[in-house]
């Protein structure tokens, strides 16, 4: 069995780390699969992919991006110019996307949205090879980043949703026949370390690439509002993660709120077990989130999670005890629960254990034979 993996990127991200972990069991426990990846871009964990693939391809190297090559001028000599850089550009990925339909793959495995286009060219060399699509992706950035999906629905055999919300989307939004979907959960590996903390700070806690989907904004907005009504409580605001997109905005609006000594954005750490294990609760601000690894690490590490209803797939498994689901955007009830945590610690304490129990299958041990049937399954249709 061949199957060629498409990836956007291979950054240290969900949906990459999500794939990741799935080619290494298959390379551990079937051995009869031959597996290929392709990079849209590439990345720091290009090298753990490389381990356990027999060939890669990187589309932004051999093909070159969108713009790659192109001059920003308007006058007539520069548009021949960069139509002949397009041209010369559509060359090189025919011949691309030729050699790699020449491979004779049984499945294509396109692991998010933005993988799609690339395996539908693919697809359209070969039409016989199967197409399978991981969805890690809600409504907003479906339409986002590939407006024209609906396009490309026919040609996909199997969608893998990783929460029931992502496939309720993909049925009542993009009406794709539910049988087609499979739901499988992400995963994540935790090193599960607990240490003494060095403070005794309450610590509310968030982590991601800071930006609009995962509201950074209303991070600082929650910090704002539950030092304005609870001065008088020891409670603190940290963010794990890069903040390189907008971080002279964040260090502007903690400064004019006068937050300096209450919030800290760490930006990224090569290690931040530690600062999680520093948490007393972990708050999601996402707006659309599916099924964010993160909250699996918290889980594990005790750490009840507040998120909003709507906006990930985590609450389905949250409201179940793990912490609290509230109204989507409803930062006074998400500041209430913090404060709720904060003066009733045996509440805190169960929660989190709560939490850890209800998220302790979510490892590859587990979720990787899920996805590994599905692949069959897709294969023997």
């Amino acid at each position: 069995m061949k199957i060629l993996f498409i990836i956007h990127d291979a950054s240290r991200s969900g949906a990459p780390l999500v794939l990741l972990y799935l080619m290494r069991w298959l390379h551990k426990n079937k051995k009869d699969i031959k597996m290929d990846v392709l990079f849209v871009r590439g990345g720091v964990l290009e090298k753990e992919f490389k381990e356990v693939s027999n060939s890669t391809y990187n589309y932004s190297k051999q093909v070159g991006t969108i713009d790659n090559g192109t001059i920003k001028r308007t006058n007539i000599f520069y548009r021949v110019i960069n139509k002949i850089i397009r041209r010369q550009k559509r060359v090189r990925e025919t011949q691309f996307y030729s050699k790699i339909a020449s491979k004779n793959y049984d499945l294509i495995y396109a692991n998010t949205i933005v993988s799609v286009p690339y395996g539908t060219a693919i697809k359209a060399l070969a039409p016989n090879v199967k197409f399978l699509l991981h969805v890690h992706e809600l409504q907003t950035i479906i339409t986002t980043l590939l407006p024209d999906f609906k396009k490309h629905i026919p040609n996909i055999d199997k969608f893998i949703a990783v929460s029931n919300q992502v496939a309720n989307n993909l049925t009542y939004k993009w009406r794709i026949n539910e049988e087609l979907i499979d739901v499988v959960y992400a995963c994540a590996e935790v090193n599960i370390e607990p240490h003494k903390k060095e403070s005794d700070d309450f610590i509310v806690g968030a982590s991601g690439l800071s930006y609009w989907r995962k509201g950074n904004d209303v991070f600082i907005q929650v910090a704002r509002y539950v030092t304005k009504l609870y001065p008088d409580h020891n409670i603190k605001f940290k963010w794990v993660g890069n903040e390189f997109l907008d971080k002279p905005i964040i260090e502007s609006d903690i400064e004019k709120l006068g937050l300096q000594n209450i919030v800290e954005f760490t930006g990224e750490l090569s290690s931040p077990n530690k600062a999680y294990n520093d948490f007393d609760v972990f708050l999601m601000t996402s707006r659309e989130d599916p099924f964010p690894l993160v909250c699996i690490e918290l889980a594990m590490l005790s750490k009840p999670i507040i998120c909003f209803e709507n906006a990930s797939g985590s609450a389905e498994v949250i409201k179940k005890g793990g912490g609290f689901v509230v109204p989507y955007l409803d930062i006074e009830s998400m500041s209430e629960k913090i404060v709720y945590y904060y003066k009733n610690r045996d509440k805190l304490k169960e929660h989190g254990e709560n939490a850890s129990a209800l998220f302790a299958s979510f490892t590859p041990e587990n979720i990787c034979p899920q996805l590994a049937d599905v692949i069959h399954k897709t294969l023997s249709k």
